[in-house]
């Protein structure tokens, strides 16, 4: 026997299709908003104010001629740095670590410690996956670098 579709069943079910969709929205905002909070830079406004700072960083590193070669491994960093006559650029103290494409939670940090003229390594294990070197020097002679590094 079929039973005639009366006008509040189309309402209810309606209701209960569009409940569901909202429910699965609501469950997926959640859990997107929990695993990935959409920033990169922790204070990036403020980091904007201070672009012109940065520019005239690049600049006097860009004066001073340095070449830097990195060679990263699952044992550990090493960075090459030598001046524009080739001679080794010794006594720095810098700021470095690895920087996890998807989570900053992963990140490694890094202690580039001197190893000879020029060079500064850094034994730490590193997981397989694609990551980001990043090396700046917070005081003293200007110094940044960042390179996409693939471990396999």
């Amino acid at each position: 026997m079929i039973k005639e579709i009366k006008g509040y069943h189309v309402l209810i079910g309606l209701l209960v299709f569009f409940a569901i969709i909202i429910a699965v929205n609501a469950i997926f905002l959640t859990q997107a908003v929990r695993t990935f909070r959409g920033e990169d830079e922790p204070r990036s406004y403020i980091q904007g104010i201070n672009y012109n700072d940065t520019l005239e960083r690049r600049e006097a590193q860009a004066e001073l001629g340095w070449t830097a070669v990195s060679r990263v491994g699952a044992a550990g960093v090493r960075l090459e740095i030598t001046d524009a006559d080739g001679q080794g650029v010794t006594g720095l103290m810098m700021e470095a670590r690895l920087r996890h494409p998807a989570d900053s939670g992963l990140d490694i940090p890094l202690s580039l410690l001197g190893d000879g003229p020029g060079v500064y390594t850094a034994g730490v294990s590193i997981p397989a996956g694609r990551w980001t070197l990043v090396v700046s020097t917070p005081a003293g002679p200007p110094f940044e670098m960042e390179q996409e590094i693939w471990l396999q």
